[in-house]
């Protein structure tokens, strides 16, 4: 019944542009899942506790030289219980998660019933569960073009290893900083505060990165709009150029984000489809293209480049790098602190002011 008064409370303006109304209810929304996700983790750190000091009582304290079978029989009977506990609150917050984005997306006025919004429902999906972008290419524009599989694999494993770092540091905290109360009582349960803190920061991230891929098709259309009403007839070399400055901050970003796609189709569907052949995800290739445009068309690719740069919600290094060289390349004045007001306002859920677009290009 809430969900349903939500979603007709939306007042007729885009989706990404959020009113009193829609800000409310998704801070309603926001509120209810992290204390969920809050709970969630603190029950789990309990029945664990629980379930170590019930293992110390089965079987004993472990000796300071315990033998391999002692060692075997305790954690035997204390893993089967965190396991058990801890496939339990994955399962259950990966539920909540898909049950509060969906419920995110009907206040931001979006509905994920129809076939049209097929790729932003499997995307909040995606989010909800902590699931990584698609790798594969997509429409001839590689994400990893520029990346290692080393540096792929190495931040796969920080990604996989941050909850058990976060609780063995604080494990140390309690063993050398407070000697006189880390009894094996206080050991058992200092994952309480970890959980609780770790799974709301998490859920944070969740539902803000769900807002985003909810506002993103939306805005996207907007500023491509925006950006090609300077030019309302391009020439084939800008054309080409706003292809490649899509492509561009797709490579530099490292990753297809949802939006990302949003914002390609956008462009190929006022632009057309690019030439084949082209290596358009190439990012020192549209450098070197800039200068051959005239100065109206380069300051038209180098404001394509600053919406297709934020519309992930992010502004990271080697984006704003990109945007230096592409400065540089244009021959035009920096508008970087433009570009990152645009970003913030896109995040808000603000309404993207015409000047400040105009200003990204210097």
């Amino acid at each position: 019944m809430r969900r349903n008064a939500e979603a007709a409370a939306v007042a007729d303006d885009p989706i990404h542009v959020l009113n009193p109304v829609e800000r409310a209810g998704l801070r309603r929304v926001a509120r209810g899942a992290l204390l969920r996700a809050v709970a969630a983790g603190v029950i789990n750190a309990i029945l664990t506790g629980l379930g170590d000091l019930y293992a110390q009582h089965l079987f004993g304290p472990l000796p300071e030289h315990p033998s391999l079978a002692q060692r075997a029989a305790y954690w035997s009977g204390f893993c089967t219980g965190a396991v058990l506990f801890a496939v339990l609150e994955v399962a259950y917050l990966g539920w909540d998660g898909l049950r509060s984005v969906t419920r995110l997306s009907a206040v931001a006025g979006l509905e994920l019933s129809g076939p049209e919004n097929k790729e932003v429902a499997l995307a909040l999906a995606r989010a909800a569960l902590e699931l990584p972008n698609p790798p594969e290419a997509v429409m001839g524009v590689n994400p990893h073009r520029e990346v290692s599989r080393a540096q792929l694999i190495v931040a796969s494993a920080l990604y996989k290893l941050k909850i058990s770092v976060t609780n063995f540091a604080f494990k140390q905290v309690v063993v050398h900083l407070l000697p006189v109360l880390a009894t094996r009582v206080v050991l058992a349960f200092t994952a309480i505060p970890i959980n609780g803190l770790w799974n709301g920061l998490v859920c944070w991230s969740v539902l803000r990165e769900a807002r985003i891929r909810v506002m993103g098709p939306s805005a996207a259309l907007e500023m491509v709009d925006a950006v090609l009403e300077l030019e309302p007839a391009p020439s084939r070399a800008l054309a080409e150029g706003m292809h490649r400055a899509v492509a561009s901050a797709i490579v530099r970003t490292r990753e297809l984000h949802p939006n990302h796609v949003a914002i390609v189709h956008a462009v190929r569907q006022r632009l057309g489809e690019p030439p084949r052949g082209l290596e358009l995800d190439d990012s020192d290739e549209f450098l070197k293209h800039l200068p051959r445009l005239d100065a109206a068309e380069r300051r038209v690719v180098v404001r394509m480049l600053a919406v297709a740069a934020i519309i992930d919600g992010r502004l990271v290094r080697p984006e704003r790098r990109l945007l230096a060289e592409a400065y540089a390349a244009a021959h035009i004045g920096s508008g970087l602190a433009h570009v990152e007001k645009l970003r913030r306002a896109f995040v808000a859920g603000d309404v993207i002011a015409r000047h400040e677009l105009r200003a990204a290009a210097g």
